[in-house]
């Protein structure tokens, strides 16, 4: 018996279960390894952390104390105001108290021999520096400072021993922290080792169970999966084993099954399908042969053969229906996509009315005589539309040939005898085409005869009265334009008198504005010399505020200089270099003042410069203003001389005119007698011309022939 058969003889959920219990217990196993060695690990790191490096950082903050000390020490002894000797008292008295917490941290831990006895160093030396810092504070205070720079001398000693003890402590601790780190490192890597040879262990047995299990469940699955991909591509003739009592075994079963019940219902489709074809439509599938689902589904295939069976009746009732006349039958409206059978039969009821109401809508209007109605093609297709372009054609023609003989006789009711219709007519069209071509013909001839004789008397009478008409209007026209001339002189006259008196006030005012405007340009001259001025001035204190910024620089980087020479100098510069950094505080702020005003004069020489842009430019304008000034009075005083003599030469033409006004008025009286003479006799002649010009004829009797469009 292989191990995929003897596997099947369990579920899958028991075989599932009993791999996981073994990786389980696998995985516990390296676990309790790990945590073994981390617990190991903590422990080496706890003694770094938590005692090597508080006891390396406690020493450093006492270090650290003892250097601000001893620089306040250096800048009291050389610093002797009092409110600074306080403020460096009391720095003094803070850095101690963080010593003494430190330090009282530092002795609170545990410690070796080594330890101890350099703890002890360090009380020792503390006391001995402690002792002369304090003289130097005593010394110092008082204003001796001989003698405190002499005792911090000593003192400075004594620190170097004090703080070399402190450091020798720190680096105890950093071996005693490397020797820590050194054993933590060594658990780590034992644990390391084993922590990988027991995931190696655990990785293998995994793969083991997995390709054991996977491939007892993926066979008979992918068996399965063959089957109902197949099944599921209409091949349903699939040979199906069924081995073991496991899930897959029944699903195998399960399969086969479902595959004799879907052969059972495509046979009963078949059997229905070919009973439909023969036109047995009452065939149906025995539902009871198949449960469930299948059953569901026979059921709908034989509801859906009832229905379509319906449709086909309902739609054979209609059409009979259709095929009668009778348009009230109407297709019920179906659901889905049998919409549009619905809509197709709406569509054929709905074409049939509009054709039928196409053909009415004509007939109507050509029993009330109108012929311009035509059938809307384009909203039919095939017969139907053919059938309307036959009813148009016919409109057509109609209407072609009674709007051309109404149009000849309307032409004949208007006056116009040259009006023929031409073109192809047939029948009773032909007829009256001729008819009323031989009517127009023979009237024109006789209106004809009628124009000779009265155009030759009209045109006679009409030289006459146009001749004195014309006569008597250019004379009444020349009248009334010498009367209207003779008023528009005398208002010129008028006008010209007193645009000579304003020209001469014109004048006066033109001459005090130039006065006024050369004042104004002598007062913007000596605006611009001043701005000038104020301009050099800003610019000449930008220059020496810029010197000054200079000046703070180089303050700065002596001060800098100084500052790092002191610091090379060791203690013996810290006075100097207190000194330096004040010097240097004093050069920045000094630096920034003067880029502030700088910045203000900047500011201040830009607005200047505006500003004399500004005069300048009123300068120009003004000098422009008193030149056009100057020009305006001088051609302002031409006028007014030439308006003067306009004045006398005006009155004269005046004069002359009002004479020849006169003369005009008495030749208007005397025309104006003869036009009413001559206008009488072309009353008559326009009368007689009138009633024969209503005809309108063709000169040579031949009628001018006009195609029906």
């Amino acid at each position: 018996m292989n191990v995929k058969n003897f596997l099947m003889r369990y579920r899958v959920g028991t075989r599932l279960g009993a791999a996981f219990v073994v990786l389980i217990a696998v995985a516990m196993s390296i676990v309790a390894s790990g945590l073994w060695a981390l617990s190991r690990a903590e422990t080496s790191m706890d003694t770094i952390v938590k005692e090597s490096m508080e006891r390396i950082r406690l020493s450093k903050t006492m270090a650290s104390a003892n250097m601000q000390i001893s620089i306040s020490l250096r800048e009291l002894i050389m610093l002797q105001d009092k409110k600074i000797q306080a403020s460096l008292l009391k720095e003094i008295g803070e850095q101690r108290a963080i010593y003494d917490k430190a330090r009282d941290a530092l002795y609170a831990t545990p410690a070796d021999e080594e330890g101890k006895k350099i703890r002890a160093v360090i009380t020792e030396k503390r006391l001995a520096a402690r002792r002369v810092n304090d003289a130097v504070v005593e010394a110092a205070t008082h204003g001796d400072v001989s003698t405190a720079t002499k005792l911090l001398s000593e003192g400075d000693a004594l620190l170097d021993e004090w703080q070399a003890a402190i450091f020798a402590n720190a680096e105890l601790q950093e071996r005693l922290a490397d020797a820590s780190y050194q054993d933590a490192q060594a658990v780590a890597a034992s644990a390391r080792k084993m922590l990988v040879a027991a995931g190696v262990l655990a990785v293998l047995l995994s793969i083991a169970l997995a390709i054991t299990i996977t491939r007892s469940l993926t066979i008979p699955l992918g068996e399965a999966t063959k089957t109902a991909t197949a099944i599921a591509s209409g091949n349903v003739e699939n040979v199906i084993k069924v081995e073991g009592r496991d899930e897959t075994s029944a699903l195998l079963e399960s399969m086969r099954s479902m595959q004799e019940r879907i052969k059972g219902l495509i046979a009963d489709q078949k059997a229905m399908a070919s009973a439909q074809a023969e036109g047995r439509t009452s065939h149906r599938i025995d539902e009871s042969r198949h449960p469930g689902a299948f059953g569901e589904l026979v059921g709908d295939t034989n509801g859906m053969v009832e229905r379509s069976n319906a449709v086909t009746s309902q739609i054979v009732g209609i059409a009979q229906h259709y095929a009668v006349g009778d348009m009230s039958a109407r297709m019920p409206l179906l659901p889905g996509d049998q919409a549009a059978i619905t809509e197709a039969m709406e569509t054929t009821r709905t074409n049939m009315l509009a054709i039928n109401e196409e053909i009415r809508r004509l007939v109507q209007a050509a029993a009330a005589g109108d012929f311009s109605q035509r059938g809307a093609a384009d909203g039919f297709s095939h017969s139907f539309r053919e059938m309307i372009d036959n009813l148009n054609q016919m409109f057509d023609v109609s209407d072609k040939s009674l709007s051309d003989i109404a149009r000849l006789l309307e032409a004949v009711a208007q006056g116009d005898l040259t009006y023929r219709v031409s073109g192809e007519f047939g029948g009773v069209f032909a007829t009256m085409r001729d008819a009323a071509n031989s009517s127009s013909e023979q009237l024109g001839r006789i209106v004809r005869g009628i124009q000779d004789g009265a155009g030759v008397i009209r045109v006679s009478a009409s030289e006459v009265s146009k001749g004195s008409a014309d006569l008597s209007r250019r004379t009444e026209q020349q009248a009334a334009n010498l009367e209207e001339t003779a008023a528009s002189m005398e208002e010129l006259t008028s006008t010209v008198r007193q645009n000579a008196d304003h020209a001469i006030q014109a004048s006066r005012l033109a001459s005090d504005a130039g006065d006024l405007a050369l004042q104004g340009g002598r007062a913007v001259d000596r605006v611009m010399e001043k701005m000038v001025k104020v301009e050099a001035s800003s610019q000449r204190i930008a220059d020496i505020t810029t010197v000054i910024d200079g000046i703070a620089f180089q303050t700065n980087i002596l001060a800098l200089n100084a500052a790092v020479e002191a610091a090379r100098a060791g203690d013996q510069g810290r006075g100097f270099a207190v000194v330096a950094s004040e010097v240097r505080t004093l050069a920045q702020r000094s630096a920034e003042a003067a880029k502030e005003i700088k910045q203000l004069i900047d500011r201040s020489v830009q607005d200047v410069v505006d500003s004399s842009n500004e005069v300048r430019e009123t300068g120009s304008t003004i000098h422009q203003v008193v030149g056009s000034v100057q020009r305006v009075r001088d051609m302002i005083t031409e006028i007014s001389a030439a308006s003067q003599e306009q004045t006398a030469g005006i009155e004269q033409v005046n004069q002359a005119v009002m004479q020849m006004d006169e003369v005009t008025q008495q030749n208007a009286a005397l025309v104006e007698e003869a036009s009413a003479a001559a206008g009488a006799v072309e009353e008559q002649a326009v009368g007689l011309a009138q009633a024969v010009a209503f005809f309108k004829v063709n000169a040579e009797f031949r009628p001018r022939l006009v195609h029906a469009s």
